[in-house]
């Protein structure tokens, strides 16, 4: 799985002209399903180069835009550790994908800039987690929802340096067997060892997380031997990891089972942020601190105003237009529920906090329904 920051998806919300295209797809994790997810993605793709001959691209440039995506079809690793979704980003500038754990509608834009809709909810506050597991021999990191847990692939990134945990053991804790050979070294926090080696170790990985997640300030869960714990607790700067201990063994488990673990001592904290945001939300309510307006919550989010952004997480404007095809040309002046994607992006930018939810969840009275984009609803608290 790949990580994504708000960094990430302001820059490609940022990244405008010539022919752009962003495509979708909801992907399987085993079986013979996984050969299905290949053939889905090579139907969308031929959508997407219908649309482009039809908008009158030459050939030669249209195999030139999609041949990094048609590579991905023969790319064994891919689909052989798939996530629940997939998001290709083409352009004559560049070419990106991210597996996800999350699933994502089948759907392909066409434009002067990417669509970021699907993904917003892989960085709301009330969307998602990590997992720090410790072990004697290595650190991994995880990023989990309500639906799965993933390790995130972090080769060539700052962390993966310090995934490696140093040789090290201390001859004060080291023990015998019966027979006089050395057994293994015992963890213990406050050894000289663990400040001289473990410490600082996790001190440089923790800066290097921190600088993935860029800001991300969504809970994180250490697991792994309690003595390890206890010296990476130390390190952290994360302002959101949770206090609540659990021991699994990541050498015990697999991802499946660390969620299951796991998710029961995250679901609380992501449902109370929630809660906190709706009702504080709610109380602001006749204030002049709350808006559903989508110019005035898209200017206030581009002046780094939006202390809290609320959106649906139905898109019927996309159903509408998708009623034929999975293919949406995006128009040259963006929609009012575009914009309002434009204004979660920016609230994520300046340091606020974004909740993509059902529409019974969001505290917005409706005041406000343009034809066709009933799913953009959305209410803000002014900083």
């Amino acid at each position: 799985m790949d990580i994504l920051n708000a960094h990430d998806l302001t820059r490609l919300t940022d990244e405008r002209g010539g022919t752009r295209i962003s495509l979708f797809l909801p992907t399987h994790r085993r079986g013979h399903q996984v050969e299905r997810s290949r053939i889905r993605l090579n139907n969308l793709l031929r959508q997407a180069q219908q649309v482009l001959r039809t908008d009158g691209m030459r050939t030669g440039h249209i195999d030139a835009l999609l041949e990094p995506a048609h590579h991905l079809l023969d790319l064994t690793g891919l689909w052989d550790e798939p996530s629940d979704g997939l998001a290709l980003f083409l352009a004559p500038d560049g070419f990106r994908h991210l597996r996800v754990p999350l699933r994502l509608p089948e759907l392909v834009t066409v434009g002067d800039r990417f669509a970021v809709r699907p993904l917003l909810p892989l960085l709301t506050a009330n969307g998602h987690f990590y997992v720090v597991t410790l072990t004697p021999d290595e650190i991994r990191l995880y990023q989990g929802t309500h639906f799965a847990l993933d390790q995130v692939r972090l080769d060539g990134l700052p962390l993966a340096v310090w995934l490696t945990m140093p040789r090290w053991q201390s001859p004060v804790y080291a023990f015998a067997d019966r027979a006089g050979a050395r057994g293994p070294a015992m963890f213990q926090d406050g050894g000289s060892d663990s400040d001289t080696l473990v410490l600082p170790h996790f001190q440089r990985a923790d800066r290097a997380l921190r600088e993935l997640l860029g800001g991300d300030q969504a809970p994180l869960v250490v697991t792994g031997e309690r003595s390890l714990q206890a010296i990476y607790r130390r390190a952290n700067t994360h302002s959101s990891l949770l206090t609540t201990r659990t021991d699994a063994d990541p050498r015990g488990y697999s991802p499946d089972q660390l969620h299951r673990r796991i998710w029961p001592l995250v679901e609380p904290v992501l449902r109370g942020r929630e809660a906190a945001a709706t009702t504080a939300n709610r109380a602001l309510h006749g204030s002049g601190r709350t808006s559903s307006d989508p110019a005035g919550v898209l200017a206030a989010a581009q002046q780094g105003r939006i202390e809290t952004l609320f959106l649906s997480t139905d898109t019927p404007e996309w159903r509408i237009r998708m009623r034929d095809r999975p293919v949406i040309r995006l128009d040259d002046t963006p929609s009012t529920g575009e914009r309002l994607d434009f204004a979660a992006v920016a609230t994520l930018r300046h340091a606020g906090c974004v909740y993509v939810v059902p529409p019974a969840r969001c505290p917005a009275p409706h005041r406000w329904r343009p034809p066709y984009d009933a799913d953009h609803d959305c209410t803000t608290a002014d900083r």
